[in-house]
């Protein structure tokens, strides 16, 4: 991880955070051109991390540059935050932020420059981000798998064990999650949320055709409620017994759940997991049940009224004409390590257009997106002062 640090006129300071790693690109023959070349083509420059992440990190430092000839001093001091695991999930970022605490005591404020704009090639202003938690959950029979005609029966199916646990974890009728706990700090939007919310665009239709998804929420209001203000239970994978070709008649010893949920405001990781745990001892007097966590990513807040909220807004309308802005980001990013170490609120600013094909062949950032992020730097730091 890098940390450079520019000096302003003030001991303020605004972190602008990123980073340089990308994902593996693959098959190399199924790209245009050499993903590790950097080519300029048809209004775009091609290559792996032009759009996620190297790009955007150049149009922070293009834009500073620019503010820095003409006006030969900052406002305020900047420190850049630049880390080369986010790909691999950020595994050790936490730890050096909270090693550099001291180091990055005067700033008040993070700017996580990283993302996509919108399909009209709208910048969005996003505030807060859900959380995720994300784990396997075994159910355990026998030592192995066994004949159904000679131990029918008589032997626990461990698949049927686990479809009944999961009934109990899980309300399929009313789909609301059963463990307790679970919905303690989910809130409502406010009245300025509600009034971002009314402002964003929803092409449903569009959707409809990128995804495949044939019924959507009837309006924006329900759709962004859904994605910003709503906790997730979704089960991502399940394994047990045979799958293959023919029958195999067979009892399983062994099934397993992957399951993943999305937090919204202060839901509470502990709890959950303390709550599915009481629900696991309440149906099994062994060690039927086997629980791996995988993912544990609290979610992030910034308040609607946060101090920089309306400067970012003049920002992005010098760019656009008008300022989008989204309470929270639908996705998990680790956010929470500057808005709940850190303890400043937290804006993420996405750079690259839209299909910037990020983590796929062909990723590219346009022109055009490059030199509004670079203007928008600009502009953000003319309007932070």
């Amino acid at each position: 991880m890098v940390i450079a640090t520019i000096i302003g006129d003030t001991r303020t300071t605004k972190l602008f955070y990123g980073h340089y790693d990308v994902m593996n690109p693959g098959d190399i023959t199924e790209w245009d051109n050499d993903p590790f070349i950097l080519k300029k083509d048809r209004g775009r420059y091609w290559g792996r991390g032009t759009g996620d992440n190297k790009g955007q990190l150049l149009a922070v430092i293009f834009g500073l540059y620019m503010y820095k000839e003409l006006h030969r001093t900052f406002p305020f001091s900047i420190q850049l935050v630049i880390e080369g695991e986010e790909e691999q999930g950020s595994p050790h970022l936490k730890a050096a932020i909270t090693d550099a605490k001291k180091m990055l005591h005067d700033v008040d404020s993070t700017f996580v420059i990283d993302g996509s704009i919108n399909q009209l090639g709208e910048h969005i202003l996003r505030l807060g981000n859900r959380g995720a938690l994300g784990l396997a959950l075994t159910a355990n029979t026998a030592l192995r798998d066994n004949h159904s005609g000679n131990m029918g029966n008589v032997m626990d199916n461990a698949a049927i064990k686990l479809i009944n646990i999961l009934n109990k974890v899980y309300d399929f009728s009313q789909h609301r999650v059963l463990i307790p706990d679970f919905y303690e700090g989910v809130r409502e939007p406010n009245q300025q949320e509600k009034e971002w919310i009314a402002a964003l665009p929803y092409e449903k239709e569009i959707i409809k055709k990128q995804t495949g998804v044939k019924k959507l929420p009837p309006n924006n209001k329900e759709y962004y409620h859904k994605l910003m203000f709503e906790p997730t239970f979704n089960i991502s994978g399940m394994n047990a017994g045979y799958s293959g070709k023919g029958i195999k008649t067979i009892i399983p010893h062994q099934a397993t759940l992957k399951i993943d949920c999305r937090l919204v405001g202060s839901q509470n990781l502990t709890k959950i997991k303390k709550g599915l745990q009481q629900i696991l001892r309440e149906e099994s007097d062994s060690n039927e049940f086997v629980v791996e966590y995988l993912v544990e990513v609290p979610a992030s807040n910034t308040a609607s009224n946060a101090p920089d909220v309306t400067k970012i807004c003049k920002a992005l309308k010098k760019i656009d004409g008008k300022a989008l802005v989204e309470p929270v980001m639908p996705g998990t990013v680790p956010n929470y390590i500057w808005t709940d170490i850190l303890k400043v609120p937290t804006y993420t600013l996405p750079l690259a257009n839209f299909d910037q094909a990020n983590h796929a062949v062909n990723e590219n950032i346009s022109k055009k997106a490059f030199v509004e992020g670079i203007t928008l730097i600009y502009e953000l730091v003319e309007n932070l002062i």
